[in-house]
């Protein structure tokens, strides 16, 4: 994929090309933005382009080595993800390693380091010492939820580039045969999430949740948990459109029953309660307390 195929990140695309063009490679970077946005596939975008065989300033995606990085195959390109939701410093130590091993067949080395913020503390300061003194021609790329998140010493490192959410329209163009407008309501900008995820069954699970049908197995890791708990606020949304006996600003297609004792007030506080676990989700909360938490939460609200 070349940055012309990059939908609605303009002005990230805009950075990177510029680095390319005027060949001032930073050796690191960090990329902020939602989960689910296109960091990861930006990342691997400019790890071909530095390594193309062909193009210049962008990648082909046809010759060998934009392949082999498409394939996650290339020698000198590595990527490296949390495991249970931390990066450990036994991966930052594997990072280490390879960068300081001599380049096979890449004019540049390239570690893209997901969701950087689950690095924990022993991990964050092992890596300074990489961003410090990094070796010629090696290029980290850092991807974060929110630069808050991580030590300033790493973030002092890193040539920022921040990503948005995408509009309606951009992710439709990502998905031309997705056919159905709830979809990409509920996908909330993050193109990933259409992708990873079946948006409509898991809004059917929350139903069958609500009037005890079913029971959902835990989270897969901290960025579902955060998704689900995204969703259940829209089903808060759609209850406080009903008790302002306004149904047409309503998002999902649901007869779902709100409980007479239930307020406005009430509901404001749950939505409450609701971004305050999303905001802690980080710091690793047992999933399946959460789980269980935000299934009562649900059914305080319906019958």
């Amino acid at each position: 994929m070349g940055f012309e195929k990059i939908v609605s990140q303009d002005k990230a695309v805009k950075l990177l090309k510029g680095t390319l063009i005027t060949k001032r490679i930073p050796s690191a970077f960090l990329f902020t933005g939602e989960p689910y946005i296109g960091k990861t596939t930006v990342a691997l975008t400019y790890a071909k382009a530095l390594n193309c065989l062909e193009a210049e300033g962008d990648c082909c995606d046809v010759c060998q080595s934009c392949k082999k990085i498409e394939l996650g195959i290339h020698p000198d390109v590595k990527v490296i993800s949390a495991e249970k939701d931390t990066i450990s410093i036994s991966s930052v130590r594997e990072v280490e390693e390879f960068v300081f091993l001599s380049r096979l067949e890449a004019k540049y080395k390239v570690v893209i380091i997901r969701e950087s913020h689950k690095m924990n503390l022993a991990a964050a300061n092992a890596l300074l010492k990489t961003l410090e003194e990094p070796p010629q021609n090696t290029v980290l790329i850092l991807t974060c939820e929110n630069i808050s998140k991580l030590p300033e010493p790493v973030v002092s490192r890193c040539f920022k580039v921040n990503f948005n959410p995408l509009s309606n329209p951009a992710i439709k163009k990502l998905f031309p045969e997705e056919q159905n407008s709830l979809v990409f309501k509920l996908a909330m900008g993050r193109p990933g999430i259409i992708k990873s995820m079946n948006i409509i069954e898991t809004v059917e699970e929350i139903k069958n949740i609500i009037q005890k049908k079913e029971k959902v197995n835990t989270f897969k890791d901290n960025e579902e948990a955060k998704w689900w708990i995204d969703l259940l606020t829209v089903f808060l949304r759609d209850a406080i459109c009903q008790k302002l006996l306004d149904s047409s600003c309503k998002i999902l297609p649901n007869n779902l029953k709100i409980k007479e004792e239930v307020t406005l007030e009430k509901l404001y506080t749950i939505y409450d309660e609701l971004q305050n676990i999303r905001k802690n989700i980080d710091l690793n909360l047992n999933k399946s307390i959460v789980l269980n938490y935000t299934e009562e939460i649900l059914r305080r609200v319906y019958a």
